[in-house]
């Protein structure tokens, strides 16, 4: 039987979180605004079309590289020491930016009606639409893991230890 997610160890969490997350939103973030340019475009003069739809998911695109960096560059190695006390505003700022992904989730279910489809829609947009809640899956999953999983892993061994440095 496999491990949940939940009692991983921490180098392995923070290798599927790599590997189930960030490199996926990689990868999925330009075809998704590349749909939705081309939904757009193609359906300019439909009113159910995702009117705005691609500048919001290039926005998301350009904060959540910018976001996986900072894990990548500067979170998980210091995690991976256990340098956690050099970390604390660090991670505080990742719960923030947790939390501003959400909102622009929401903003971009605003856009596109939750996700509702118009009986006329496009192979393209079926495919961005499915994109999209795959997205908005991953998001939350990947938020979840970090602010309730992981990082509390480290805040508990700190303040058990009462030091700087501590491995979870």
């Amino acid at each position: 039987m496999p491990v949940s997610v939940t009692e991983m160890s921490t180098p392995s969490l923070m290798t599927y979180i790599q590997e189930r997350f960030l490199d996926v939103h990689r990868q999925e973030l330009p075809e998704l605004v590349r749909l939705a340019r081309k939904v757009e475009t193609r359906h300019a003069n439909e009113i159910d079309a995702p009117h705005g739809l691609a500048a919001a998911l290039q926005a998301i695109a350009t904060e959540l590289e910018a976001h996986i960096d900072k894990e990548e560059a500067v979170v998980f190695p210091a995690l991976s020491e256990g340098k956690f006390g050099q970390m604390q505003n660090a991670l505080a700022s990742l719960r923030l930016e947790h939390a501003n992904h959400e909102t622009a989730v929401n903003l971009i279910a605003a856009i596109n009606h939750g996700l509702r489809l118009p009986l006329n829609a496009c192979t393209s947009w079926r495919k961005l639409y499915a994109g999209l809640g795959k997205l908005a899956e991953d998001l939350d999953e990947h938020r979840y893991l970090e602010d309730n999983v992981l990082f509390p892993r480290f805040e508990t061994a700190v303040q058990l230890s009462g030091q700087e440095t501590a491995q979870p």
